[in-house]
């Protein structure tokens, strides 16, 4: 039961604006990826698969067709410290990171150990 009402009040938080704070719970904690979030928004496999049935990785020009380019969504993440889309290597690709169907990871730690959360 606590479940549900976790789930239910996250998906009124996102779907309103309302925004989960790094430090606070995350989707995938609770089993629900990023396709989940993008399907309780109303979007289809096809808003980011071309093919059918999905079996490539979406390129990043897909996901940043929706979500604005680079430094728009370096913006939205400036106050992370660090900025995880403020690297030094660059434009990094947004599936390094971000995972739609299974949980997603913090590349950056692959040399670092920032405490970051990636949804």
């Amino acid at each position: 039961m606590q479940y549900r009402i976790l789930i239910a009040t996250m998906t009124v938080l996102w779907l309103c604006g309302g925004i989960l704070l790094p430090s606070g719970p995350t989707w995938a904690a609770e089993g629900i990826f990023l396709a989940d979030k993008h399907k309780i928004r109303g979007m289809h496999c096809s808003g980011c698969h071309e093919e059918s049935p999905a079996n490539q990785d979406v390129p990043m020009a897909v996901c940043l067709g929706c979500h604005g380019d680079y430094r728009k969504v370096a913006a939205e993440t400036d106050k992370l410290d660090p900025n995880p889309h403020d690297s030094h290597l660059g434009e990094i690709d947004c599936g390094k990171c971000h995972h739609a169907h299974k949980a997603s990871v913090n590349a950056c730690n692959e040399c670092h150990q920032f405490d970051v959360k990636v949804p």
